[in-house]
């Protein structure tokens, strides 16, 4: 997988196919929230509720990144993964930030805190653009359009949908039982022409799919789409 934010340099064309468009539209939230979380960081369970009452709001798009750097304290983290890891140290970059840290939520890909309230969610709206994003699917095949120059970057992430249970054993939550919601289970970073870009989407019956479209610099989040 390639980084969030690569040099515009490595940013090729993608070789396209022909598909057959699904004929169910994708949805466009108007919010998106991305929470870096971690089972054995201790800060973080009321982070994980927030975000879930925040799901709850079907313009709201949610999604949670299990990272790495707090398993040492004596529980992995079942959902974590190094590529989520790597995708917070790009946002670090991109924000210009000092640190990585848990629980980071991050606003439409232009604002970081530890925590919010719902009004500060409320207030950061993806902003209203004429890229006209459309993003159709046909079986395991992913087609993205947009009226979006070269610089940006395309994400597709995967994740399973709803809410999730996991009883940690050990480590600071140990013990406990924490609930996560829309739990990421990968990203995809596709290949932009200037007009279009494809993927082809891992079978899981249980999976659902954003797409995110990234300003390749600011990592501000320019538009978004949720198709099943």
């Amino acid at each position: 997988m390639k980084h969030l934010f690569p040099p515009l340099a490595a940013l090729t064309l993608a070789s396209m196919s022909s598909f057959v468009f699904a004929s169910e539209p994708a949805a466009n939230p108007t919010h998106v929230v991305e929470l870096f979380t971690s089972q054995g960081c201790s800060s973080c369970p009321p982070a994980n509720r927030f975000v879930t009452k925040l799901s709850e709001n079907p313009e709201t798009l949610v999604l949670s990144y299990g990272v790495t750097y707090w398993d040492y304290l004596g529980w992995k983290d079942t959902f974590g993964d190094p590529e989520f890891t790597q995708r917070q140290r790009d946002y670090r970059d991109a924000f210009g930030a000092a640190n990585i840290y848990t629980p980071q939520i991050v606003l439409g890909g232009s604002a970081h805190s530890p925590r919010y309230s719902k009004r500060d969610v409320a207030d950061m709206k993806l902003p209203d653009n004429d890229i006209g994003l459309s993003v159709t699917r046909d079986g395991d095949q992913l087609t993205v359009k947009a009226n979006a120059p070269k610089d940006i970057i395309v994400d597709v992430i995967s994740y399973t949908p709803g809410e999730q249970s996991v009883k940690v054993a050990r480590g600071e939550n140990g013990g406990r039982t924490l609930r996560l919601t829309n739990v990421v289970t990968g990203v995809q970073s596709l290949e932009w022409d200037g007009i279009a870009a494809s993927a082809t989407l891992p079978k899981s019956e249980s999976t659902q799919y954003a797409v995110l479209i990234h300003d390749a610099k600011s990592a501000k989040i320019l538009d978004a789409a949720v198709i099943d």
